[in-house]
């Protein structure tokens, strides 16, 4: 019998200790030579040309301290800090950005690791999942060919949700106030936290024993740490000369775009406003916001009349839903608002809750339509109204499930992989 050389042995007793964590090296590979492909394509993206690039050669022609002094663009200051660092580097602005957003999807992959390990207990489910979550086609579409940037305030949603789930408050209220300060859309995530501090926190459990007891509450001066985090954000606009009102209401001139702009009532988003009501925004848009409201006051009432069956999954699953709400019935909602919502939805439905595999698979289809169309130019062959009917019904199935879950039906128990 031949004998096995020395670099045989050492090759399988690596793959026989560390194949799984191989594997997931030469997904993370994959994930990357897709975005390395996809980002040099800047003619796809409709905001590329128009908006990200002539931001960046504005601050390489006025310099950093004038840029940010006249505040370009319509985002807050940590994006425009951005933009203008993008500006020193002798390369085209979609290098730095796709990089930028692909470390941020990066730490997102981290992040749904560690929130459905503390879920699950299960290592490898959640590696598995984080990964994998690289290969969802709004995440990869997103930052490497739109150019967008919502992996960057969802990364830091994710690893305040995490603290969250570990009832670490302070962690969990700071890390929002830096994705809050980043970007408006993080505002969908707040409704979970306000729910928390009404029902005095959530139920604990270890990996062995259900502690009914055990309940970790947190002081409405924590809420604090959101308008000071914005504030400190705000700084490097206001010292270049911006000024404080046109700085610290940024995000107040963002929510008068639904009349500036001519949105309509939703920028194809597939929520209800796409069955007929997109022209009447000047009618509807408060109405949205009031039924918005009032369906979160409903389940605020409802989460505290039955705070004893909130614990650590429920109150994720309450996080996603709650978020999902906010996309589909506020007015005015944009193309990737459910970018964070499907991120935590897709893992969550299949490590937790297998019932609700379809309407995520629904939720994830609509999505993909949509990217579709905006990116590829499929307006012919998608119809929103058809697709805004499927992701409705999605998102009103997840509604009576998580519904009789808070209620305690004792049917409604979770399942895992």
């Amino acid at each position: 019998m031949k004998k096995e050389l020395g670099i045989d042995k050492f090759i399988k007793n690596l793959i026989s200790k560390y194949l799984f964590e191989i594997c997931m090296l030469a997904m993370i590979f994959a994930a990357t030579a897709i975005r390395c492909r996809f980002a040099s394509e800047t003619t796809l993206s409709p905001d590329y040309e128009s908006y990200y690039k002539p931001w960046v050669d504005f601050y390489r022609e006025n310099g950093i301290i004038k840029g940010l002094g006249n505040a370009i663009g319509d985002y807050y200051v940590p994006l425009n800090v951005l933009y203008a660092l993008c500006s020193l580097l002798p390369v085209e602005p979609w290098i730095p950005l796709s990089v930028v957003t692909y470390v941020c999807e990066m730490l997102s992959a981290c992040s749904i690791f560690g929130i459905f390990y503390v879920l699950t207990g299960r290592k490898h489910h959640s590696m598995f999942a984080g990964v994998a979550t690289l290969f969802l086609p709004f995440v990869a579409f997103n930052g490497s060919l739109w150019k967008q940037v919502d992996s960057i305030y969802t990364c830091f949603i994710l690893i305040s949700i995490y603290h969250m789930l570990k009832q670490h408050y302070r962690a969990t209220f700071i890390w929002y106030g830096v994705a809050f300060a980043v970007k408006l859309q993080s505002v969908i995530f707040l409704p979970v936290l306000i729910i928390l501090y009404i029902t005095e926190g959530f139920h604990s459990y270890d990996k062995v024993v259900k502690d009914a007891q055990a309940r970790n509450s947190f002081s409405i001066l924590e809420f604090l740490w959101i308008p000071a985090i914005y504030f400190i954000a705000g700084l490097p606009e206001v010292l270049c000369g911006n000024g404080l009102r046109r700085t610290y209401l940024s995000y107040l001139y963002q929510t008068r775009e639904l009349d500036s702009e001519g949105y309509g009532m939703v920028s194809f988003f597939p929520n209800l406003y796409n069955l007929g009501l997109d022209d009447y925004d000047s009618l509807l848009s408060t109405a949205a916001i009031m039924l918005t409201f009032a369906v979160l006051v409903i389940i605020t009432y409802t989460c505290y009349r039955k705070k004893e069956n909130l614990d650590k999954r429920t109150v994720l699953y309450l996080a996603i839903w709650t978020a999902w709400t906010c996309v589909v019935l506020l007015p005015g909602m944009h193309e990737r608002y459910d970018y964070s919502v499907l991120l935590l939805l897709t893992p969550f439905a299949i490590l937790l809750r297998k019932k609700i595999l379809w309407p995520m698979l629904i939720a994830n289809i609509c999505s993909l339509a949509v990217y579709a169309k905006t990116l590829f130019r499929a307006g012919d062959l998608i119809n929103m109204p058809v697709v805004s009917l499927f992701y409705v019904a999605a998102y009103l199935y997840v509604t009576i499930d998580i519904m009789k879950l808070i209620n305690g039906d004792t049917g409604e128990k979770y399942g895992e992989a």
